[in-house]
């Protein structure tokens, strides 16, 4: 989340917008999202609907919730999906930065 909040403007100037989306309750997203100054809106899925809806699973081998980034456009349409293993393997902002400006080029 950090390096999402280091480059949020970065971001913006693609015409993107970031929500991040929670697994916990909500007082505990609230928070999270408080003591690290993120500016971006969070969205809690108590129930994992949204996680089900976009295969995003929990394993244990990822200690909890496993990553994953989607790019998804004013339609609804996913244009890009990356689902991980591990924290380490989200691609980095300049990844999908490169990606944002492809799809608006």
């Amino acid at each position: 989340m950090a390096q999402l909040r280091r480059d949020y403007a970065k971001f913006q100037a693609v015409d993107c917008e970031i929500l991040a989306l929670a697994h916990g309750n909500f007082s505990g997203t609230r928070t999270y999202f408080s003591e690290k100054e993120l500016p971006f809106p969070g969205l809690v899925d108590q129930d994992h609907r949204v996680f089900d809806l976009y295969e995003v699973e929990s394993r244990l081998t990822s200690l909890g919730q496993r990553p994953a980034l989607f790019i998804i456009d004013k339609s609804g349409i996913i244009r890009f999906a990356h689902l991980a293993s591990q924290q380490w393997q989200i691609p980095t902002n300049g990844q999908v930065l490169s990606v944002l400006r492809g799809l608006a080029g």
